[in-house]
């Protein structure tokens, strides 16, 4: 196994599952934990959610690994058993709240406004990504946080790679619209902050 892809590694151990080796399946958990909770904490910004919806991807994964068919990589089914489900917590989910900025208290120390300017920026970004397509949104962080290339986020999305692409670079005009930077794309209109 030290010689195999990773996509051999995972199938060897879902034959060993399927076998009744219930150990395997517990390699696969300990082999995509952190990367998977990793991704869901980016996506719901909530520890315990993020928790929840990795328990809930495992078992679901569990629960239906006769549907995996083996046309893509077993990682691929899991993000997108993970990606679905934290979609459905964002939907639900109410708006964020705003502590208005007269509640803050400001100290004498000068690092305190430094790190309240970071602080609003982080939000004005979090706003903005919040506000996105949701295809946009999943696309951006798949590529930027998860460090993904377009063949994999097409495999995840169930899109091409052009879509990919296309929502990706949407996805990147539109944050920066939100945050007042001009539009890079050359061969469109500027992209318009109010929209």
């Amino acid at each position: 196994m030290q010689n195999g892809s990773p996509m051999d590694e995972d199938l060897i151990l879902l034959d060993r599952f399927a076998d009744g080796d219930r150990e395997a399946f517990d390699e696969l958990v300990r082999k995509y934990q952190r990367p998977l909770y990793s991704m869901l904490y980016r996506m719901v910004s909530d520890h315990d959610d993020a928790a929840d919806l990795l328990q809930k991807t495992f078992i679901k994964a569990f629960t239906g690994i006769g549907g995996f068919e083996r046309r893509s990589r077993f990682k691929t089914w899991l993000y997108q058993i993970a990606i679905n489900l934290a979609k459905n917590v964002y939907r639900d989910r109410s708006r964020f709240q705003q502590v208005p900025l007269d509640d803050v208290v400001i100290r004498r120390n000068p690092r305190t406004l430094e790190s309240l300017i970071q602080q609003e920026t982080r939000d004005r970004l979090r706003r903005a990504f919040v506000d996105l397509p949701e295809r946009q949104r999943i696309t951006v962080m798949l590529r930027v946080q998860e460090q993904k290339t377009y063949e994999e986020i097409a495999r995840i999305m169930e899109c091409s790679v052009g879509t990919a692409k296309a929502n990706y670079h949407h996805g990147v005009q539109k944050l920066k619209a939100k945050l007042g930077e001009p539009s890079t794309d050359p061969t469109g209109p500027p992209v318009n902050a109010k929209e």
